[in-house]
């Protein structure tokens, strides 16, 4: 045999071996497989029984949460030497929250989908002291209070980052007392992520991780607002609320106190008695937490303090409170709430669900996107492309709704019940006014304010801009509040009285042209000023120009000066506006009107008194009211209060406006509270509450 064939054999005879040898494996391969494929089936079975059994359990353990305050009290009193069993606890169990939303979602939910929303204007920045209502309201998701009201009610106190608030007497004055607040000691600042940084900016790890939420935070939050340093808007404005605060006094990590001056004052028989403000237990549940291991360094995890040990530091530094201002994470929200803040573009900003927030049931979905549009007539195009959910019908619109209800694409897309699309009407909390800048000299006279709001017929505003969706008010409280009076009449459409009044006023059209004017200092001034709003809101733009066309009735030049929101937001913190027209929305009862109408924020940059109105007789009531605890004789303080804003006229007060919530099927559990008292017994407010929806398959 030649050594050729020798080596054919030999090669043969591997390639055969090799060959079987790979059936062989094969077969062991698939019969591994098969197997494999045995236990991986009987483990998603057991998964599928562990799901079931953790849905179960997350609702029992969400009923026994809730089943007793002193309960849950009791079980987290374990280390805590300073909680006092003798003094009661202030926050209440909410019903809602602890049976009958249970009760609606059953034992097997769970939160599924992303909301999706559209947002008017790209905000400026996203900073925690922001008081645009969107920022505002974004910040606020992210992370909590101490207390939160109970769902659907003014004036109760529920646990939230607090499981027990505590009233305890201070020394040597039995009617006075201060705040012990117990926090919970599972609540975390979720990390920060390096890409919702600018580029360019290395985080240092300090801040890719877990932080606890201590009291250290809550002080930090009270000191960054009381610093004169800090300009930011919504500073100015709870400085007010927050300037009768003596002391925060940290105890532990998860204690604090809260200790407001007392003030001499008398008790219904005429005794000498100190007190703190009415409004002290509220605004001490109203204490949020600002997240010191962020805005205490510099990106690379430096201290901008470095030396930060006296405790008044972040009180009175102004080099810090200078980097706080322009801070690198400016731009990012610190999570420790029902929401984490995912990131902003160009385009819009998204959340997700926070699955580590200790209230399961504090948010039903899984996220949430607002893209930004510039305007309402953008939003309603999204809506009706089903691109959003909801979406705030505007008055101009109602027309076209109708005619959506009735075109192909729509009854294309109800097809699919979950896409019918609701309408839910509610009286917003907010009003829309026009501001008039005293420190012009144009509206120093509330003479001349009456004369403006005489000119302008607001009737007619809302029954032909507003498509009648609006209801006429008089002052500054909500309508359905108890501070308002229904009593004090509407200043009536009178231009004749309007004209008599700018006359007396030396307001004269002396050169026949049809505008007036008034020798000011020695120098002719000519009524004509410029009167501001947000350029994207067509609604607002409309009205901005009946106004100017109603003025230039009796004599004066209204000229209109839209604006982007950016530009709206420096006006208005400098005051550098002869009018504006806005929009505010209304906090919660007790109203406290110490942010918009007291002296003091009338010269201060940033404040909410952006027109710079000045009264002795409002600011004694604001003092008055904020010591006065019978509910008889403060609604008599609100009233008096709102006749005196009536007289003076320092807004023309235009509207509240009725909201057309328009909604997909998909979207459940939407409704006003006040209706629903077969859910929520002795409820009084009159919005929608989002937190509580969930979105339907669709």
């Amino acid at each position: 045999m030649s050594s050729g064939l020798i080596v054919r054999w030999i090669f043969g005879i591997v390639l055969i071996i090799l060959m079987g040898m790979l059936y062989w494996s094969s077969l062991l391969v698939e019969k591994d497989l098969k197997s494999l494929r045995t236990e991986m089936g009987e483990l998603q079975r057991q998964l599928e029984g562990v799901r079931s059994d953790t849905q179960h359990l997350r609702h029992d353990l969400q009923n026994a949460k809730f089943s007793s305050n002193e309960g849950e009290v009791t079980q987290k009193t374990a280390g805590r030497p300073h909680m006092d069993p003798k003094y009661p606890n202030l926050l209440e169990t909410d019903p809602f929250y602890a049976k009958t939303l249970p009760a609606l979602l059953g034992p097997n939910f769970q939160p599924k989908g992303i909301r999706r929303e559209d947002m008017m204007g790209r905000p400026e920045n996203l900073h925690p002291f922001n008081s645009f209502r969107d920022v505002s309201m974004m910040n606020s998701m992210c992370t909590a209070a101490v207390s939160q009201l109970q769902f659907g009610k003014y004036e109760t106190m529920a646990p939230n980052l607090a499981i027990k608030l505590e009233a305890r007497p201070l020394p040597n004055a039995p009617t006075a007392h201060e705040y012990w607040v117990h926090l919970r000691d599972d609540i975390f600042w979720e990390p920060l992520r390096q890409e919702l940084v600018p580029e360019g900016l290395q985080l240092a790890p300090h801040f890719l991780k877990r932080h606890p939420v201590t009291a250290y935070d809550f002080k930090f939050f009270y000191d960054a607002v009381m610093n004169p340093n800090v300009s930011e808007s919504k500073a100015a404005s709870l400085r007010n609320y927050y300037n009768d605060i003596e002391e925060i006094r940290v105890i532990d990590p998860l204690t604090f106190v809260v200790r407001w001056k007392a003030q001499a004052t008398y008790s219904s028989l005429g005794e000498p008695m100190l007190r703190v403000k009415y409004i002290a237990l509220g605004m001490t549940g109203a204490l949020q937490p600002l997240p010191s291991f962020v805005f205490q360094y510099f990106a690379d995890g430096k201290k901008i303090i470095e030396d930060d040990s006296d405790p008044d530091t972040y009180r009175k530094n102004s080099v810090w409170a200078q980097n706080f201002a322009q801070h690198w994470a400016k731009n990012v929200i610190a999570s420790c709430g029902p929401w984490v803040f995912e990131g902003m573009s160009e385009e819009g900003i998204r959340f997700k669900r926070n699955a580590n927030y200790y209230d399961p049931d504090a948010n039903l979905v899984e996220g949430l996107t607002y893209t930004f549009r510039e305007g309402s007539e953008a939003v309603w195009q999204d809506f009706k492309a089903g691109k959003i959910d909801m979406c705030p019908l505007a008055p101009s619109q109602q027309s076209e709704l109708e005619g959506f209800l009735s075109s192909p694409v729509y009854q294309e897309q109800a097809k699919n019940p979950e896409m019918k699309i609701q309408k839910l009407e509610y009286l917003d909390l907010a009003f829309f006014y026009i501001g008039w800048n005293q420190a012009t000299p144009f509206f120093h006279s509330k003479n001349v304010r009456q004369a403006m709001t005489m000119a302008i017929d607001r009737n007619r505003i809302i029954e032909q801009n507003l498509n009648d969706m609006g209801m006429p008010i008089t002052g500054p409280f909500f309508r359905y509040s108890p501070a308002y009076d229904p009593e004090i009449e509407s200043w009536p459409f009178n231009p004749q009285e309007a004209r008599r009044l700018l006359d007396e006023e030396g307001w004269i059209d002396l050169d026949g042209d049809g505008i007036r004017e008034k020798v000011i200092n020695g120098k002719i001034v000519h009524f004509r000023f410029f009167m501001t709003y947000y350029a994207k809101n067509i609604s607002g733009k409309v009205i901005c120009e009946y106004i100017s066309t109603a003025l230039r009735e009796v004599g004066v030049d209204c000229q209109l000066k839209g604006v982007d929101i950016a530009d709206l937001s420096r006006t208005f913190e400098d005051k550098s506006f002869d009018a504006l027209f806005m929009g505010w929305a209304l906090g919660a009862p007790p109203e406290n009107p110490r942010q918009l109408w007291y002296s003091k924020g009338a010269r201060e940059k940033g404040s909410s008194n952006a027109i710079g109105f000045a009264n002795p007789e409002i600011d004694q009531i604001i003092d008055d009211l904020e010591y006065e605890y019978d509910k008889s004789k403060r609604i008599a303080l609100y009233h008096r209060f709102h006749r005196i804003i009536h007289e003076e006229q320092p807004y023309t007060f235009l509207f509240s406006p009725k909201r057309e919530l328009l909604y997909r099927n998909y979207v459940r559990n939407l409704f006003i509270p006040r209706q629903r008292q077969d859910l929520v017994p002795g409820a009084d407010i009159t919005e929608p509450d989002f937190r509580v929806i969930w979105l339907a398959e669709h």
